[in-house]
């Protein structure tokens, strides 16, 4: 399923500038630039994710529109179907606000990142899969792809890719398993 968000307006200049003119201004005159193709579609995925690095270790938030729609997704399936959800996400600003959307909301969850510890990930996807009051599994698509089962839910929110569709297609493989007993709902 394919869930549709709009950026507002001054993302969505940022957007256009990036894409034009491989620059974008943020404010304070902080000006982020794309020395090539592969850096500009890297700022594109940055800005509709809702964050844009500044170049020098800087991240300035551009963006909720993305969030919002996860809200509702998380509205949806989780506090008004009572189900558990898996949400997939690229970069760490993004899985940072993620974090803080779901503590808002009083939901619990656990985490998966590059700079969780090896020893601590199998302890975490376990509490996932057993622990009924923990809710959602937020891992970063490079990070928590291979080698992990998330069957306890069913339903997964794709909410940034990188251009790997071997790590699109492990991380699909993580619901996708021989315990799974429902059908899988990928939301991108």
């Amino acid at each position: 399923a394919i869930r549709y968000c709009e950026l507002e307006s001054k993302a969505q200049r940022l957007y256009e500038q990036m894409r034009k003119e491989c620059v974008a201004e943020l404010e304070g005159e902080k000006v982020v630039t794309a020395a090539n193709v592969l850096s500009k579609l890297l700022r594109l995925q940055q800005i509709t994710g809702g964050f844009l690095g500044d170049g020098e270790g800087n991240v300035k938030k551009v963006s909720d529109s993305k969030l919002s729609v996860l809200k509702e997704i998380i509205e949806d399936v989780v506090i008004d179907g009572g189900k558990k959800l898996v949400v997939f996400a690229r970069f760490r600003p993004e899985i940072a606000a993620i974090e803080k959307l779901l503590q808002d909301l009083k939901i619990r969850y656990e985490c998966i990142h590059g700079d969780i510890d090896m020893s601590i990930r199998g302890k975490k996807v376990k509490a996932f899969q057993t622990d009924p009051e923990l809710k959602v599994f937020i891992a970063q698509l490079q990070t928590a792809g291979l080698g992990i089962t998330l069957t306890a839910a069913d339903t997964a929110v794709f909410y940034s890719l990188d251009f790997s569709f071997a790590n699109y297609d492990q991380a699909k493989a993580r619901l996708h398993r021989i315990s799974q007993k429902n059908n899988v709902t990928n939301i991108h």
